[in-house]
């Protein structure tokens, strides 16, 4: 007995065949890869014109045979494998992000003119206010990314590294080279 999955990949060479190298370190065969489009709205033009706006993704399906001797092995280190990915990725976003004062740019210089123009002490006010902000959010930014150094670079190298070991030891089965 087989059993199939299809899975969405942006439609990037690159991308789809990196999608097919990891699946097939598992024992996974493609049947098919096809590109699609799936219509999303349209808009319309101030002219009377209309645009339709379209997503574009490839669509892989693969297939394995849930009757071969290194099945159920397999099977059990593709989904460590996908755990351990998803972790890493969790750490990843995790990474601070510099937070800026509203408003910023022309809007802040704008406003900053404005009230330096026409009232003095707001315009004081304001500025005090938002540089304090923003040497508030520099010095949370600072401790945020200290945190972060000190701790996940470090867990997402050694996830990587076990995600590569489990993905080796994936293709060693499938082959035959055990």
């Amino acid at each position: 007995m087989k059993e199939t999955k299809t899975v969405q990949v942006y439609p990037d060479d690159n991308i789809v065949n990196a999608t097919i190298s990891e699946y097939e370190s598992f024992g996974w065969e493609v049947v098919g890869n096809q590109r699609c489009q799936e219509y999303e709205g349209q808009t319309h033009g101030i002219d009377g014109s209309t645009t339709k706006h379209y997503s574009t993704f490839n669509k892989i399906t693969f297939t394995r045979e849930k009757a071969s001797p290194w099945y159920n092995e397999v099977a059990q280190i593709e989904k460590e494998y996908y755990v351990l990915n998803d972790t890493a990725k969790t750490y990843k976003s995790l990474k601070p992000v510099l937070k800026k004062p509203s408003p910023d740019g022309i809007v802040g210089f704008a406003l900053g003119l404005m009230l330096y123009c026409f009232w003095l002490v707001p315009g004081i006010i304001y500025s005090v206010v938002r540089a304090s902000k923003k040497s508030k959010y520099k010095k949370e930014y600072v401790e945020a990314l200290a945190d972060y150094e000190a701790t996940y670079p470090a867990k997402i190298e050694d996830l990587n590294e076990k995600i590569a070991e489990l993905r080796i030891r994936a293709e060693k089965l499938v082959s035959g080279n055990v």
